[in-house]
């Protein structure tokens, strides 16, 4: 049995750090995630990979050496996708890419921009609340699109080729692929190389994937490293929390607070199914305190209210879109991406690519109809123009 009170006292610090790392990436502003899906930066791929394969790691590891602790995790992974089909766990992430390309943001990623100065955070934010309700109310009637073209495998390993291959096994090659093509980005699109100053050969200077304000190793740090930390969270996760990393229940959790009296919650009983309990409240818990571990990097290190925003109604409509698609696939970037594939959880890894293709999508259609709309919309691509 777990202890509320660690639960919750884990969930804070876990939430510090998860803002302190997303913000020193730097990955939470609106271009970097822009820039991604028409792969003109590769931030948001290094963070992704490192965390995903890193959460992979921890797994195999966690199975090995707290084996309660990691089949409790991973059973508690398992009952929101069970009644999710195929139509569900594509259409939902493909919607949740879709408003990630439009915010700039993704669903934990809204609250790192509150707590960093982002303006768009905070309205991205009260549009993923809005879509909380709205699926809360209407969730009973999307349930047979989102049952249609299951699949009764759940796992990596009932697969027939992987069933004789233990899962710390698969989850180490999942690791190792992870972090093979994280080389090969840094290869191309390093995260930052030394190159000669014209000025005054042969003095050299930091050159990287970010520019202007943001410089290597002062108030910028390598986003797979940045990655790895935001991975290593889900052991306090699993040994505290008895869970893995996620971040879209905490709107649902947020929101089911407006169901006040027993006949509303009897009428809504999925939406009613997140208002409490530490299993539901961690969640919410972790997603709050990361907005204090966001603020104290960016104040620190001196980027605070640096980065440009998107339009107010890019920020609203993508982090409705964003919430509203994730309910649909039980799952986010951190849900489907570091613990679903670290778990390897088979809807999670078709939920992934969906998710990519949607914001894919929309990049390139957004960009291609409005340039300067789309990238064009940050003074020198990355932070807010002097005043």
């Amino acid at each position: 049995t777990v202890d509320w009170r660690l639960t919750l006292a884990a969930a804070v610090c876990m939430g510090l750090f998860f803002g302190v790392f997303m913000d020193l990436s730097k990955v939470t502003l609106p271009i970097v995630i822009r820039e991604q899906f028409i792969f003109q930066r590769f931030i948001m791929l290094k963070v992704f990979l490192g965390a995903t394969g890193t959460s992979a790691f921890v797994f195999s590891l966690l199975s090995k050496v707290s084996p309660a602790r990691f089949t409790a995790a991973r059973e508690a992974f398992f009952p929101g996708l069970v009644n999710k089909g195929m139509v569900a766990t594509t259409l939902g992430p493909f919607i949740l890419g879709a408003g990630m390309a439009l915010a700039g943001a993704c669903p934990g990623m809204v609250l790192i921009q509150c707590g960093s100065g982002v303006t768009s955070g905070p309205i991205a934010f009260a549009g993923g609340l809005l879509a909380a309700v709205l699926f809360g109310v209407v969730q009973a009637y999307l349930q047979p699109l989102m049952v249609s073209c299951n699949i009764k495998m759940a796992r990596a390993e009932d697969l027939s080729p992987l069933k004789s291959v233990p899962f710390s096994l698969l989850a180490l090659g999942m690791c190792v692929a992870c972090f093979a093509v994280i080389v090969i980005l840094e290869i191309f699109f390093p995260w930052a190389s030394k190159g000669k100053l014209l000025q005054t050969p042969p003095d050299w200077a930091w050159t990287a994937e970010m520019s202007g304000f943001f410089e290597p190793w002062d108030n910028y740090m390598p986003p797979a490293l940045m990655g790895v930390g935001i991975g290593l969270l889900q052991v306090p996760c699993v040994l505290f929390c008895s869970d893995s990393l996620g971040s879209s229940s905490a709107y649902m959790t947020l929101t089911s607070q407006l169901l006040v009296s027993t006949e509303m919650r009897e009428k809504l009983p999925h939406w009613s199914g997140f208002r409490t309990g530490v299993g539901n409240w961690w969640q919410a818990v972790y997603i709050l305190a990361a907005i204090l571990g966001a603020f104290i990097s960016s104040w620190s290190v001196g980027t605070f209210n640096k980065g440009k925003s998107v339009k107010d109604w890019e920020a609203f409509v993508g982090g409705f879109l964003m919430i509203f698609g994730s309910r649909i696939g039980s799952g986010c970037t951190s849900g489907h991406g570091l613990s679903g594939m670290g778990l390897l959880a088979l809807k999670s890894i078709v939920a992934v690519p969906a998710m990519f293709a949607g914001g894919i999508f929309v990049g390139f259609l957004y960009q291609a109809v409005d340039p300067a709309g789309y990238t064009g919309f940050a003074a020198s691509n990355l932070i807010q123009a002097p005043p």
